[in-house]
C-alpha cells in the first residue's frame, strides 16, 4: 500500500472501498474528498446522505465536496473492536468549515492528538473484511503545516 500524501490519492491493490457514497477518490489524481449532500429543494447540507432531507423532506440531492481540513472536537481510544479491527484504535468527531461534524477513525497515536487540533483527511485501511482484504475509507490525521515559498 502506498500513501501519496501530496495529492491525497491512494493506491490500494486488492482492497475494497468501504461506503463509496461517503468518499470520492477522483480518477484524475486530484485529492480525495468526503461527499456531502445538498438538498436541491432547500439547500440543507448533510453528511452522510440522508434518505430524505432533514429540513424539508426533499428527495433530490447534489454532491458537494467537503473541506479536507477540520478541527478535532473530541476523541477516544477504543480497546475492544469488532472482528477485523486492530485494537486499540482512535475515533473522533471533526468539525468542518461547512458546519458539519463528522465521525471518523483517527490515524496516529493518542499522544498525537488534543481537542481543537487541526486535522486533515486521509485515506487508508479501517479494518479487514470477511475475505481478509483491507477495507479502505476515510480517516483523519494531524494536519501537516502548510509550507509557503516566497
Amino acid at each position: 500500500m502506498t500513501d501519496k500524501r501530496a495529492s491525497g490519492q491512494q493506491a490500494f491493490s486488492g482492497s475494497q472501498l468501504f461506503h463509496p457514497d461517503l468518499l470520492a477518490l477522483p480518477a484524475d489524481g486530484s485529492p480525495a474528498y468526503l461527499k456531502a449532500y445538498r438538498c436541491t429543494a432547500c439547500g440543507q447540507l448533510d453528511f452522510p446522505r440522508p434518505t430524505v432531507c432533514t429540513a424539508c423532506w426533499g428527495e433530490m440531492f447534489e454532491v458537494v465536496p467537503l473541506s479536507r481540513r477540520g478541527t478535532l472536537y473530541s476523541f477516544s481510544e477504543i480497546h475492544v473492536g469488532q472482528a477485523g479491527m486492530q485494537t486499540p484504535y482512535l475515533i473522533g468527531y471533526v468539525d468542518l468549515p461547512e458546519h458539519l461534524r463528522v465521525f471518523a477513525q483517527l490515524q496516529g497515536a493518542p499522544a498525537d492528538f488534543a481537542c481543537d487540533d487541526v486535522v486533515e483527511l486521509a485515506v487508508g485501511p479501517i479494518r479487514t473484511g470477511s475475505d481478509g482484504m483491507p477495507l479502505i475509507s476515510y480517516l483523519f490525521r494531524k494536519a501537516t503545516p502548510h509550507v509557503f515559498s516566497a
